[in-house]
């Protein structure tokens, strides 16, 4: 029944916003709709890029909602599902199996420290009440949840839970990427969480990225997955360099709020409001984005 996955550019939705912080409807079936007609891998609200863990469950579950209906299966939909309870994470992820999602991610549990039994319980957990055939993708971030998913715990789990089918890897680790996919269970999909690693993780055998840059310079992105399929490894490499020549460009300025700034930038969202503490740009920092966005349009050919 659940046939699709998480593959190629995948984008984590960040959440448009009214002055006031709450959620802009309107902007995020605009930013649903500009990532359908951009032809993405899948569309993965509710995580990092999201401010998932500054929303109410109820807020989280609306936003799914809204990208639910807007998106129509038009592509791939996961939802990411973890928060700071096993309770509130296994509500939402009944809640993306009621609203038509075609699969999940979930987030380790974050701040307060885990060992590999209190992380195997939390996924069991979480999974236990899911249909058979849903797939659930493991979401590790360590560098902010300090609770890492080692690869012999994600072996382990796979080997437990059907349900989970991959990992979703944040940090510029490339032999953790190797380790993860060395067994002699399941092989993960696993998707890396890192721009300037994408054509790496290919090259070792992963199945995409996660990235929220890709929203805005999905032209990029998208041809050097193309490249990578079609085995155009000089023409993939070279599209490898200039995402990292943009990426560090960028590396000094806070995430969330430049990608709703370059977003706004690019007529999709209306402002570029995050949720407190989240603060908003510098002009300093604002200019170094038009800057790069200006480039990136005159070499793609995109009309400002």
């Amino acid at each position: 029944m659940y046939e699709k996955r998480l593959r190629g550019v995948v984008i984590p939705a960040i959440l448009p916003m009214n002055e006031d912080s709450s959620v802009d409807d309107a902007s995020l079936k605009n930013f649903t709709k500009f990532l359908v007609e951009a032809g993405m891998g899948a569309l993965y609200p509710n995580g990092t890029n999201g401010e998932s863990l500054m929303l109410k469950q109820e807020e989280r579950e609306h936003v799914a909602e809204v990208m639910a209906e807007e998106n129509n299966h038009a592509l791939p939909l996961f939802i990411q599902c973890g928060a700071m309870t096993t309770k509130e994470t296994a509500a939402l992820a009944q809640h993306a199996v009621k609203i038509g999602a075609d699969g999940i991610g979930v987030m380790s549990p974050a701040f307060f420290g885990m060992d590999e039994e209190a992380l195997f319980g939390y996924y069991s957990d979480v999974v236990k009440g899911l249909p058979e055939d849903f797939p659930v993708y493991v979401y590790n971030i360590p560098g902010c949840t300090t609770n890492d998913v080692t690869p012999a715990l994600l072996h382990r789990m796979m080997a437990a839970l059907p349900n989970i089918v991959g990992i979703k890897y944040s940090s510029p680790n490339l032999m953790r990427v190797e380790d993860y996919l060395n067994t002699n269970g399941r092989k993960p999909e696993l998707l890396i969480g890192c721009d300037s690693l994408f054509l790496q993780c290919l090259m070792s055998g992963g199945v995409g990225t996660v990235t929220g840059p890709g929203s805005i310079f999905h032209e990029r992105f998208s041809r050097l997955y193309r490249q990578f399929l079609d085995g155009d490894y000089a023409g993939a490499m070279e599209t490898q360099r200039k995402i990292v020549v943009d990426d560090r460009r960028m590396q000094n300025i806070p995430g969330i709020p430049a990608l709703k700034y370059l977003l706004k930038l690019r007529g999709v969202i209306r402002t570029e409001t995050c949720r407190r503490p989240l603060r908003a740009l510098t002009e300093g920092e604002k200019k170094v984005l038009e800057e790069v966005y200006t480039d990136y349009c005159k070499e793609e050919g995109i009309n400002e």
